[in-house]
């Protein structure tokens, strides 16, 4: 069963492993990856609202920049903020989403995915073309809030090397969805305002399987938005500011099994966006503000690894990288960063033992156009990991994991005007896990029930942060503070067969950190904040999934939770966020015809109507209904 050997490949990892297939990702009548990835544990999704906020993930506290985004097998990059808006994917063309909390256990693979402190990895499907060579689909959803969706996807297999797919959708949503908003003792009904967005996304890949040892690909990807940025003053009726981005990548894979003891990875990707801030109404200035940046990057990545025996596997993975930025601001630098990444991996597995090591050496040049460029810097990073089976006859295993990992600034922290600061030093950060993971298989009406609980440490010091200088309308980045996180996640997946047609799965994680503000005082001799609970991350939070598939009809009924937060880094009570829960369920249903299915799904998503927000001023949207109707030829 594809789901019990997804299983036993987390149960192996040396680091906490969780995935989602495409079965869970549909029934759960999910729409971005941004939802997606609420359902796995030790993450905090901000999200500032609506189909089109700005949503960004950070894992086990250590914040956005600390998390690499993967597209099949290349990471995505902003230079200017270091943070991807996850509401930039939808899931009509991913077949899978893993996340990894600390080091992947694959040693075949780019240096610059053992530079992350955790690495969230989604892949798309490859063309599947058995009796016929062409497979289409066309979907549309439909909701609340002005909400529409239609997607078209072509799988082609031109001869025995070559296939290939095309995804395009485009997205539109009002956004105006109705909250509470209190005055006083009294209530008001509102809606909300500028929170409209317009999506187009368009994909292609050529794929090519020249023999079982030798396969290539090649995407290319655009991306283009239009949407409103609403007030976070909840009575300022005058919200105006717009967003445009457009992002255009390319990007080609190449692997070798060049004989049984080697093997040869190459990546490269060429990368441009383009963002546009519209600000009509800028009371600051007075006047129109209109703000256009630039981001190129060009990437290339080689990878070698050596199998000495069964065993022991070896690699060498290289990467280059250069990115520069531009911007239309006055006296803006165009600064431009060359990254050199080397890692030299070791992976050792038997039965019953699995460990991985590695060095990575981390080298970047800055230059800027005009003024003073930031420090290069030269840095070697280790880690180690292992998971061993405490019983012969058990599938019970335990693991460690040691990773002393950084973050580069970005041009933003800097660069940006009167706030970049150009003497930042790199944003350092240990990762130790310990945990046990459990998987047994009972029988046929029960195919196995998997367990696994992890505790955490995490800290990081010389964390950047935005502090005011000479008064509070003269901020700067600093290198002065300092978090540690402690924390625990439990997992639990599990299946039952009521009879032959008839099947019920369950999933349920738990999540407990505290991310405590340990910024020393003595660099601070005001601070406030020590021992504090940094902004928006719960103390409590977790989620469950059940479905069940019938002949007749899929039920799916989702569940996330999360406890109090604060806003601010004083936990004072006036910053304090209510806990929430949010219930979703839906129905689907898949007809199967002569040569082509249709597949219907009909969503209601925060099923009781329950107000709240994730971060401060933004609230959530309330009940909203979803429907889809998708034909497959």
């Amino acid at each position: 069963m594809v789901k019990e050997r997804k299983k036993e490949k987390e149960l192996r990892s040396t680091t906490p492993l969780q995935v989602l297939d495409v079965n869970q990702l549909k029934q759960s009548g999910l729409l971005q990856v941004s939802d997606a990835v609420r359902f796995f544990s030790g993450v905090v999704v901000k999200d500032y609202g609506g189909i089109g906020g700005l949503k960004t993930i950070s894992v086990r506290s250590l914040g956005a920049n600390h998390t690499a985004v993967v597209y099949d097998g290349i990471s995505i990059t902003d230079s200017q903020t270091g943070q991807v808006d996850l509401g930039k994917l939808t899931l009509d063309n991913i077949e899978e989403i893993s996340l990894n909390s600390g080091q992947n256990d694959n040693i075949f693979q780019p240096a610059r995915l053992f530079s992350a402190a955790s690495v969230l990895n989604i892949k798309s499907p490859a063309p599947v073309l058995t009796q016929k060579n062409i497979n289409a689909s066309a979907t549309f959803k439909g909701g609340s809030f002005g909400f529409y969706n239609p997607s078209l996807h072509l799988d082609n297999q031109w001869n025995e090397v070559l296939s290939s797919s095309f995804h395009a959708d485009y997205m539109h949503a009002d956004g105006n969805y109705p909250y509470t908003q209190l005055n006083g003792t009294a209530t008001e009904r509102l809606h909300r305002l500028n929170s409209d967005i317009e999506t187009v996304k368009t994909e292609a890949n050529l794929f090519a399987r020249f023999s079982d040892r030798q396969k290539a690909s090649l995407k290319a990807y655009y991306y283009f938005s239009d949407r409103g940025l609403p007030s976070n003053k909840l009575y300022y009726a005058r919200a105006e500011e717009r967003l445009k981005d457009k992002n255009f990548f390319v990007q080609a894979n190449y692997e070798n099994q060049l004989s049984n003891r080697w093997s040869l990875l190459m990546n490269g990707k060429f990368n441009w966006g383009y963002n546009r801030y519209d600000n009509p109404d800028n009371a600051t200035y007075n006047a129109v503000t209109r703000n256009n940046y630039y981001q190129n990057e060009y990437y290339l990545s080689g990878t070698v690894m050596y199998r000495a025996n069964s065993n022991l596997s070896l690699s060498l993975a290289n990467d280059g990288s250069i990115n520069t930025m531009r911007a239309d601001l006055t006296n803006f630098v165009y600064p431009t960063r060359f990254t050199l990444l080397n890692a030299l991996a070791a992976k050792y597995v038997n039965n019953r033992l699995t460990a991985t090591a590695h060095i990575l050496s981390t080298l970047t040049r800055e230059s800027v156009r005009t003024g003073t460029a930031a420090d290069n810097r030269n840095r070697f990073s280790p880690s180690v990991s292992f998971s061993y089976q405490l019983f012969k006859n058990e599938d019970l295993r335990a693991r460690l994991l040691y990773k002393d990992i950084f973050r580069l600034p970005t041009f933003n922290d800097l660069y940006y005007g009167t706030i970049g600061t150009r003497s930042l030093k790199p944003e350092q950060a240990s990762e130790f896990n310990a945990g046990l993971s459990w998987i047994k298989k009972f029988n046929h009406v029960i195919p196995y029930i998997s367990l696994s609980v992890d505790g955490f440490y995490n800290r990081v010091s010389d964390k950047i942060v935005a502090v005011p200088t000479k008064n509070l309308f003269v901020w700067s980045m600093r290198n002065i503070g300092r978090v540690d996180i402690r924390g625990m996640e439990a997992n639990m997946e599990t299946a039952f067969r009521c009879s032959d047609k008839i099947r019920l799965a369950a999933t349920g994680n738990y999540t407990y950190q505290r991310a405590m503000d340990k910024t020393d005082k003595y660099n601070m001799p005001d601070k406030v904040t020590y021992n504090h609970q940094i902004p928006y991350t719960p103390r409590h939070s977790g989620s469950a999934r059940l479905s069940l598939e019938m002949p007749w009809v899929n039920i799916a009924y989702t569940l996330i939770a999360a406890g109090e937060r604060f806003s601010n880094q004083y936990n004072a009570p006036e910053y304090r966020l209510e806990g929430y829960t949010e219930h979703c369920a839906s129905l689907s249903r898949t007809f199967k015809m002569k040569s082509c299915s249709i597949s219907a799904q009909a969503e209601v998503l925060n099923l009781f109507d329950k107000e709240y927000e994730i971060v401060q001023n933004y609230p959530m949207p309330g009940r909203q209904f979803r429907g889809s109707i998708r034909l497959i030829y």
